[in-house]
């Protein structure tokens, strides 16, 4: 059975409180605003409203001039999280909330996320909060997403906010970010660690020069910017301590390189190693190239690689992370994956294969590094019957996964129970002792999550996606009988599936740590009457699970 419900802290139930008193206040000067609007002759409507606007922004002057920093934020979470609703449903109550919101914003606000609640990005809010950021001297984090990206005129001057947020660590200014935001954002972040500039478009190699000045950088997004190959690497020769860099792939021919072409690349190990004609001499001398040129890099990115491109891998000897993507029409040879057995701190592979599912491919690459991964990532387009196969080099392979998602496959020409036949169940379990989240997008058939669920005993997260018609009830209750699924926390159901929700009532009786359900809607012939019998159920026992039955706010397993 899930967890019951924690009896609350006495600082949680007292935050909970105090931004429920504010919450009351706020929609009972709303309330008095809607009156004086009505009959704006009556003095005492008028003096009520005013005394109620006084309250609120005395109260919010409280809660924040004297608090502890973990205190504030709570407090600041707790109050949007209770407003956010009020402000967007009530017009009248913007100008109050405004006030309010402004006042949390001083030196003991650790975190900004414009992106938060909705209200934040409604123009006035959202103009009120950045007018009020270089208050926030302390702050840590600094997030505009994609939710302000009609609101980009004001965070014109943000470079003039910077100058007096010292102490950030993290910013992310995505798809909206110009070369004025970022001006002299070196010397005005010194302690920059974390920069997220993805779908910038207006940021090109003109902006190398002020990136390259965060000399404490770490992890670095300029994908979807016009910074080209050249700006990379003027960014990584200047910036020692980037590990990570979300660009374009290393060999790609977009607009955005990282090498002109593929011959460029060659010359520029060359040249740095001595102006070496015989790239080959490279190749067999692996240790040669770690000696002479090396980068901090972590991660790697390759489409359609050669053999030799493979081994341009090896000038990022701490690489943990690598990427490849194919499309074979594309491809004149297939490349020798030997290269990735010389990478020891590699933990986390991402393929994608866009045209079709080069079995012996994935079976080469796994071998080669399988045994060390704990992060595995395949997107694989192809017929299921064809990608079945996946499971059984994986299982061979992998034992130390903790996170995997498999997507891309479909149903084709085949039956099912030919392609389900394709599973190999004489496999010794549990394959997968130590995975915790996995993630299917595409044919999820009874016996293929039967096949998972035999390896992973230790399942913490499980999400369902793609074609789900083929997935029965039958397949969760007999799964308990060889995997209890004790760990279980999130069972997510992302599209219509012929499971019902007395797959649901069974997991919430069972012994696990289920703490999240969804989406019910989806669940064969569910009612809106059977969920809410099921939460009532739910609160009566006091268990600590949310039963959601359909929402916006998907969760990334």
């Amino acid at each position: 059975m899930p967890k019951v419900k924690p009896v609350p802290t006495l600082s949680s139930h007292a935050v909970e409180r105090i931004t429920q008193l504010l919450t009351d206040a706020v929609k009972r000067c709303a309330s008095e605003k809607c009156k004086k609007e009505k009959d704006k002759n009556t003095e005492n409507s008028n003096h009520k409203y005013d005394s109620g606007v006084q309250s609120i922004a005395e109260l919010g002057r409280l809660l924040t001039c004297h608090s502890h920093v973990s205190l504030h934020d709570s407090l600041f979470l707790s109050a949007i999280k209770h407003v956010d609703s009020v402000y967007m449903r009530t017009k009248e109550s913007r100008q109050v909330l405004q006030e309010v919101m402004a006042v949390f914003l001083n030196n003991c606000l650790l975190e900004m996320d414009f992106g938060k609640v909705k209200m934040f990005s409604e123009a006035n809010m959202c103009k009120v909060l950045f007018d009020h950021l270089d208050k926030c001297s302390n702050i840590e984090r600094l997030i505009i997403g994609r939710s302000c990206y009609w609101r980009a005129g004001i965070f014109e001057e943000l470079s003039t906010k910077l100058s007096h947020l010292s102490s950030l660590s993290i910013l992310r200014i995505q798809y909206i970010c110009t070369p004025a935001m970022i001006k002299g954002i070196g010397s005005s972040c010194p302690k920059l660690i974390e920069l997220d500039l993805k779908g910038s478009e207006k940021l090109s190699d003109s902006e190398v020069e002020d990136i390259a000045a965060c000399k404490e950088l770490m992890k670095l997004d300029i994908s979807g910017t016009r910074i080209t190959g050249r700006g990379c690497w003027g960014i990584l020769d200047n910036v020692k301590s980037l590990e990570w860099l979300q660009h374009c792939a290393f060999n790609c021919n977009s607009d955005s390189l990282i090498f002109e072409s593929r011959g460029e690349m060659f010359d520029y190990i060359n040249n740095r190693l001595g102006k070496r004609d015989d790239f080959s001499s490279v190749v067999d001398h692996p240790d040669m190239m770690l000696r002479d040129i090396s980068f901090n890099l972590k991660n790697f990115w390759l489409f359609n690689p050669q053999t030799e491109e493979m081994y341009i891998s090896l000038l990022c000897p701490h690489l943990e992370q690598l990427r490849l993507d194919f499309v074979f029409q594309d491809l004149k040879e297939e490349p020798d994956m030997e290269v990735i057995t010389r990478h020891k701190n590699l933990n986390h592979i991402i393929v994608s294969m866009y045209d079709h599912c080069a079995m012996h491919l994935n079976e080469q690459l796994l071998e080669a590094c399988g045994a060390n991964l704990t992060t595995l990532e395949l997107h694989l387009v192809d017929d299921w019957f064809i990608v079945a196969e996946i499971h059984n080099i994986i299982a061979r392979n992998c034992p130390s996964l903790i996170k995997l998602h498999l997507s891309g496959d479909y149903k084709g020409k085949h039956s099912l129970e030919d392609c389900d036949e394709r599973l190999d169940f004489t496999i010794p379990a549990a394959a997968h002792p130590h995975l915790k989240h996995l993630a299917i997008t595409g044919v999820v058939s009874n016996q293929r999550l039967r096949h998972a669920l035999m390896h992973t005993p230790n399942l913490e997260t499980l999400y369902l996606d793609g074609e789900l018609e083929w997935l029965h009830d039958t397949t969760f209750m007999t799964a308990l009988c060889y995997n209890p699924l004790t760990h279980l926390e999130v069972l997510w159901f992302n599209v219509s599936t012929t499971v019902t929700l007395d797959t649901v009532k069974f997991l919430v009786l069972q012994r696990n740590k289920l703490r999240r359900i969804g989406r019910l809607c989806h669940m064969n012939g569910s009612t809106m009457e059977e969920y809410q019998d099921l939460l009532r159920q739910v609160r009566h026992l006091n268990y600590d699970v949310q039963l959601i039955w359909v929402t916006d706010q998907r969760e990334k397993l």
